[in-house]
């Protein structure tokens, strides 16, 4: 649960380089139709510098059951998104996980100072396995990149998550239409693409857990997890409008439901 959800809201919490300095959106999780868990950002692009802010928490009937919330913060230099800092602090079922990753110079790792069960400790995973990565947000946004410049999110991008490092690989997934407006602020044209995530250091399961598993599902069924980008209104830059996650329990969908 806490693996589909943190790569849910990471998928949304980017905007490309164009962007006006800054932009505010709510997205929703869905599940069955029931809203599930709520997402506010706030996005600050620059020509040199940006910046990211995610609130995301699971609301109404969900935060009793599966009690999770998540605050999120990336901030770099442009051009490239190259990452100077990120933040994060997560509580699931009521414990508290909290890490601050850094990059002397920016784009470069330096640490990872991790608390965990009450624990803090300095790179507990050693540096070695973040060396030439990005933060999972930073990713996203270079992706946006591709698509604002070359019409195009395929490409793969080496990531730390705070255990091992991965790719993330964006392919390019042509041509749809977003039409639930019961459910999203936005209806229209959409260009699709697929992520999948490949392993590469670190410890990881001999058997797919996880965001692994998951996405083992998804690819069974034909349908990796999808972002969709489009505009959601005239002068606006090309934003998320919808996240596709296929399982085998169920679809769960993120909709953009506000953006200012």
């Amino acid at each position: 649960m806490k693996h589909l959800v943190f790569f849910a809201i990471a998928l949304l919490c980017t905007l490309p380089a164009h962007a006006a300095e800054k932009l505010k959106a709510t997205y929703g999780l869905y599940t069955g139709g029931v809203r599930m868990i709520g997402v506010d950002a706030v996005f600050d692009t620059r020509p040199d510098t940006y910046g990211v802010s995610v609130s995301a928490r699971t609301l109404g009937v969900f935060s009793k059951l599966l009690p999770w919330w998540g605050d999120f913060d990336t901030s770099g230099v442009n051009p490239g998104y190259q990452p100077a800092r990120h933040d994060y602090t997560v509580s699931w079922m009521g414990r508290v996980d909290k890490a601050t990753f850094t990059y002397d110079p920016p784009g470069t790792f330096r640490e990872m100072v991790q608390t965990r069960n009450g624990e803090t400790r300095t790179n507990p995973v050693g540096p070695d396995i973040a060396a030439g990565t990005r933060d999972l947000l930073s990713t996203m946004m270079v992706a946006l990149r591709r698509q604002q410049d070359t019409g195009s999110c395929g490409g793969d991008v080496l990531t730390f998550d705070n255990a091992r490092s991965f790719i993330v690989r964006f392919k390019d997934a042509g041509d749809g239409a977003m039409n639930n407006d019961r459910l999203s602020a936005y209806t229209g044209p959409a260009r699709a693409c697929t992520i999948e995530i490949i392993p590469q250091k670190g410890k990881w399961p001999k058997k797919p857990r996880g965001w692994l598993k998951i996405q083992e599902q998804a690819k069974a069924g034909g349908k990796l997890p999808t972002l969709w980008l489009a505009s959601p209104g005239a002068g606006m830059p090309v934003i998320p409008v919808r996240v596709d996650i296929h399982t085998k329990y169920g679809d769960v969908i993120a909709h953009l439901t506000a953006v200012q």
